[in-house]
């Protein structure tokens, strides 16, 4: 019994030995292979000049304490003041702290590390091979007792090449041993090499790779999908910003709205009191303050509302104490005005064509239908398979290091087989026909359906700025008549109905010049992104390019 547990006490230490790597050396192995992965990845489908960086904490979904970005601190207590953040600022911490991001981030980490570990069989990879050992000890009763152990490792190399072959060489160990008494070890090693190569079905064609082709291509496609992502991602965050703006501005012209009614309160009131109008335009006043009042509250829960639903999308906190930089940032977005597009409707529809990722998508799916044709016709061929292995046995007993290659055991074998019965391989061959046909139809309907989405983009974003254009003379002339209205009031040729009108007609008027301006602005935003016309940096800084980034690369790799 005592020699049965020093067996198993051995093989504990054996097995930590063999292990070697703790749980974290080896997830900083999966991340050394995933960012191999993509490094290699980035440079097929974007080139050098456009790297972006995947390696990423740990998002935590509620921070501890006060997050701070750019020096500034955004405290979490309800005692403290809110911090107003910048456009800039807010895409920091978007790109940093963004739950949506953090996912994508994490998707695209996953799928490089499934593409790294697809790939060792294709390349030159590690040995391989399990270890196994098992001990065991038998008592009958008043009888005997015995007490064995056996044990094994196989190390192994294989490799996958395109026209179907496999090569694998291998080298095993065995250990047996019997205490019962004898002393009985055995210790013996084996090296083996085997090789196949189909000669008809699945064989030089290239078939035996389609399955890693499509992974490497389309991983290499949720790449460039991915770049598209953080672009498409920067500009809802800016959409979002401006939607929040845009709430606050509302909220900043209902009180100046409310100041000028209580004027126009006032002003009424006395000349009622003078007996110049009736009670009744008093009336109508008081009415429409109260229900400017009313706007106002709504207009500011709707704000605290749209405030707090922005903090979840950067990734903070509802309790975070933030706003926005307000008035200066729609200042400074209507000091600079709604900016030109760069091209025309025909340019655009051709642009969307040659850089969107869906539209990639859909013809790697037309290619694919076609080759699943080809595949489905190399079914029909019978398989013709030629195996060559030979395998070196070591000495007897203990002497395992000892090979004895003139001992050697060489084997050629050709394996044939054809079934008579084709008809599931020709049903499947129908289908596939059929799917090649049907996946032109819907390539060319996603094309169309992708000039719609263009042209109707397009005409949005120039009915948008038209609109910014009527707004500006709107609010021109609304300010225009509600002072007059208001000056003629004093003088008595103008009711406090005509101040109310034009004082209602001014309120609408800002709050359309601010909402067409920001609708311009995000729209032409998102559509240039959707053409690949803006990049984005490392904290979601947005640059506008000059010429749209195409998927030649990835054209120029896979057909």
């Amino acid at each position: 019994m005592m020699k049965m547990k020093s067996l198993v006490s051995a093989l504990g230490v054996v097995t930590m030995l063999v292990a070697g790597c703790t749980p974290a050396q080896y997830a900083s192995q999966a991340d050394q292979a995933a960012y191999t992965a993509l490094a290699s990845g980035q440079n097929v489908a974007l080139g050098e000049r456009h790297p972006f960086s995947i390696e990423y904490e740990p998002v935590r979904s509620e921070p501890d304490g006060p997050i701070t970005i750019d020096g500034k601190v955004i405290p979490i207590a309800s005692k403290d003041e809110p911090v107003a953040l910048t456009l800039e600022e807010c895409l920091a911490i978007a790109v940093r702290s963004s739950r949506s991001y953090q996912d994508r981030k994490e998707q695209l980490y996953s799928a490089a590390l499934a593409l790294a570990n697809a790939r060792r069989e294709w390349e030159n990879s590690l040995f391989e091979g399990p270890i196994t050992a098992n001990a065991s000890h038998t008592a009958v009763n008043r009888g005997s007792e015995t007490n064995a152990a056996d044990a094994s490792a196989g190390l192994a190399w294989t490799r996958s090449f395109i026209h179907g072959g496999q090569l694998a060489l291998g080298l095993s160990l065995d250990f047996l041993a019997d205490f019962t008494g004898g002393g009985a070890t055995t210790v013996g090693s084996l090296l083996e090499a085997n090789f196949t190569q189909p000669l008809l079905r699945g064989a030089w064609r290239g078939f035996a790779y389609e399955d890693q082709y499509r992974l490497e291509r389309d991983f290499l496609i949720s790449v460039f999908s991915y770049q598209r992502f953080t672009q498409t991602f920067a500009t809802d965050i800016v959409s979002e910003h401006y939607s929040v703006l845009e709430q606050r501005d509302q909220l900043a012209n209902e009180l100046a709205n409310i100041e000028r009614l209580r004027e126009t309160l006032a002003l009424t009131r006395t000349l009622v009191q003078g007996g110049q109008v009736s009670r009744i335009q008093q009336d109508q006043a008081e009415q429409d303050l109260l229900n400017a009042q009313v706007r106002y509250e709504r207009a500011q829960q709707a704000y605290q509302d749209t405030l707090d639903s922005f903090k979840l999308t950067l990734g903070l906190p509802v309790r975070a104490r933030m706003e926005l930089e307000y008035p200066g940032a729609l200042e400074a977005l209507r000091r600079v005005g709604p900016p030109p597009i760069p091209f025309d409707e025909a340019t655009a529809t051709d642009v969307a064509l040659a850089v969107r990722p869906d539209v990639l998508t859909e013809r790697a799916n037309v290619r694919d239908a076609h080759k699943d044709v080809e595949l489905a016709a190399d079914e029909f061929n019978p398989r013709l398979d030629l195996a060559l292995a030979a395998s070196v046995p070591s000495k007897e007993k203990r002497q395992f290091w000892e090979l004895q290659p003139h001992r050697n055991t060489r084997d050629v074998s050709v394996a044939f087989e054809y079934d008579i019965d084709q008809t599931d391989n020709r049903d499947a061959y129908r289908n596939a026909l059929i799917a090649a046909a049907k996946a032109v139809r819907d390539y060319d309907e996603f094309v169309d359906q992708v000039r719609l989405q263009v042209r109707r983009s397009y005409r949005s974003l120039m009915q948008s700025r038209r609109s910014y254009e009527l707004q500006m003379t709107n609010v021109e002339i609304a300010r225009r008549r509600r002072a007059l209205a208001a000056l003629q009031q004093r003088e008595g040729e103008a009711s406090a109905r005509d101040v109310l009108e034009a004082e209602e007609a001014l309120r609408n008027a800002q709050n359309g010049l601010t909402s067409a301006l920001v609708q311009y602005v995000t729209t032409r935003l998102n559509f240039l992104a959707d053409l690949g016309m803006i990049e984005v940096g490392q904290r979601g800084q947005i640059h506008e390019r000059e010429e749209p980034f195409r998927f030649l690369r990835l054209q120029q790799r896979y057909e």
